[in-house]
């Protein structure tokens, strides 16, 4: 939502090029005590010198916080992060360790434990997703 449905449904307005001041619609507000700043990436920063949470203001006029953020692009396609390749292979490594010790302790007739289980999967989680950023074809099992 563009910032000035927001300013709109503000008092005494005022400012210009991303910065205002408004009163606040969440108290008895007479002379602005609202900073409202839009960034560079089109988020919402709303602070109430008055001591009011953003959660209170968006609900008197009528919002929510997800109306402070701007909307995801719908692309077919996200844009992919690049990685290095020995960032990735340092992540395969470290996971594989740990795949390794449990499968060691398994193998030697230990029964794993419950945060050791979520451990492991986690381990699971990252070398897929390491190999799917080094574009990979990983078999998820």
């Amino acid at each position: 939502m563009k910032v000035e449905a927001i300013l709109s449904r503000l008092d005494k307005v005022k400012g210009r090029n991303g910065s205002w001041t408004a009163c606040c619609p969440a108290h008895a507000d007479r002379s602005p005590s609202l900073a409202i700043r839009e960034t560079g990436d089109g988020r919402i920063l709303l602070h109430c010198f008055g001591g009011c949470s953003v959660d209170s203001i968006v609900g008197a006029i009528g919002m929510d916080m997800t109306d402070l953020f701007p909307e995801k692009p719908t692309s077919a396609s996200p844009e992919r992060t690049r990685f290095y390749a020995s960032d990735l292979l340092r992540v395969i490594a470290f996971e594989a360790t740990v795949v390794s010790v449990a499968a060691y302790d398994m193998a030697h007739g230990k029964k794993l434990t419950e945060p050791d289980m979520r451990r492991l999967e986690l381990a699971h989680q990252r070398i897929n997703s390491a190999m799917e950023a080094s574009g990979v074809q990983s078999k998820q099992y």
